[in-house]
């Protein structure tokens, strides 16, 4: 019936030419004539024929479609970044899957044992943080020895050899500590529920650096996002504190509020600086001083490395380091 799907086979059927000759007239082949062509391309799409991309994609070994495997979307960052991978593959033949791991180790093996057998070409993927603690990376090099491409970004593994797009975490976080130095402050504390997570090692480090060059004690508070908020008011109500510089979105807002809850003033007692996206940074109250790590940009070189990862076939592993911005504001 018109309208309704059909099959190849079908369509064969009533147009009374063989499987390949459709095949051949819907990918414009010069083996076809135009009239043939034209009769075929009428007929399927009278019948709204649609090929079976995964089949055509077993068939031939390349489907034009990228995973995108990420922790959430619920994360601000994240958000962003698959913004700027999907502004850059719209504007190119293939298509991508999005895939939610929500931080489970299990979930993102399973995602990449499913999508690797011939449903897509490669990947994009922010690793969760289960894997990092775990330390098994078994299904990325799978992967790859099967001849997919695998870009990471943001939460990269060094050790696996496969494209890479990051920020500037260490330098990033020793130039805001420098800033918060400069402006005399002494007591910085830093607060992060990123901890696990590779990203919030370097922050943290970099940091590290910037308070003992200064001679000054370095104070490192971590916890789980539930638990930052009280961590950090135990400690401003025991301790001298000037400044805190937050790692992730939890801290930011966890530590701007146990601020409030002490009764001192930002910036004028406390001043903070953190990561949240730049919208909310707007929408604090005082502004929150943030590091940019500018997420559509990342999104954006990550799509763009594993577009030509597939495309020419190479086995050059690039990376790419996208360096943060301190947008300062009145927390500071």
């Amino acid at each position: 019936m018109p309208g309704s799907n059909i099959t190849l086979k079908q369509l064969s059927s009533i147009l009374g030419v063989s499987i390949s000759t459709i095949s051949k007239a819907l990918n414009d082949s010069h083996e076809i004539s135009d009239v043939t062509k034209k009769r075929i391309v009428e007929m399927a799409k009278l019948h709204n024929y649609q090929p079976n991309k995964i089949a055509v994609g077993l068939k031939s070994g390349k489907t034009n479609t990228i995973a995108v495997v990420i922790p959430s979307v619920q994360n601000s960052f994240f958000a962003r970044a698959l913004y700027g991978i999907e502004s850059l593959i719209s504007e190119t033949n293939f298509n991508i899957i999005v895939c939610l791991t929500k931080e489970s180790h299990a979930k993102e093996v399973e995602t990449f044992n499913m999508l690797s057998n011939g449903v897509v070409d490669g990947f994009i993927v922010a690793v969760c943080e289960e894997t990092q603690s775990l330390q098994n990376y078994d299904h990325f090099t799978n992967v790859m020895e099967n001849g997919k491409s695998v870009v990471m970004f943001d939460r990269v593994i060094d050790s696996v050899n496969c494209g890479k797009v990051t920020t500037n975490d260490f330098t990033a976080l020793s130039e805001a500590t420098q800033t918060l130095i400069s402006s005399d402050r002494k007591n910085i504390v830093l607060l992060s529920t990123i901890h696990k997570l590779n990203v919030g090692k370097q922050r943290t480090q970099g940091y590290l650096k910037a308070m003992k060059a200064a001679g000054f004690s370095p104070t490192v508070l971590e916890s789980d996002e539930l638990q930052a908020g009280a961590v950090m008011a135990d400690y401003l109500n025991t301790h001298p504190v000037d400044a805190i510089i937050t790692l992730d979105t939890d801290a930011s807002l966890a530590a701007i509020k146990a601020v409030k809850i002490s009764g001192k003033q930002i910036p004028k007692d406390v001043a903070v600086i953190g990561y949240v996206s730049e919208r909310m940074a707007h929408n604090l109250t005082p502004e929150l001083t943030t590091i940019n790590q500018h997420s559509y940009t990342i999104g954006d070189a990550a799509a763009r490395m594993i577009v030509e990862s597939i495309r020419t076939k190479s086995k050059e592993m690039q990376q790419v380091v996208i360096s943060s911005t301190l947008s300062v504001r009145d927390s500071s």
